[in-house]
């Protein structure tokens, strides 16, 4: 089987999405109880890398129209 063209350049920035998303929750998770600014942020940026990943739209994030 081959691989689809720009099978690469997805799974680089679908890897940059989830490292987006762990680092939030890493940033996040020392402060739940002394922060609740910040895990809210964390939970704002990682709904809002979500919503792009569910938009899947995947021309503008290989750089196409």
């Amino acid at each position: 089987m081959t691989a689809a063209p720009n099978s690469r350049a997805l799974d680089d920035h679908l890897q940059e999405m989830v490292l987006a998303i762990h680092a939030a929750v890493n940033r996040a998770m020392p402060h739940l109880n002394d922060d609740p600014a910040l895990v809210d942020q964390a939970i704002r940026d990682c709904r809002e890398i979500l919503e792009v990943v569910l938009e899947g739209n995947v021309a503008e994030w290989l750089g196409g129209s």
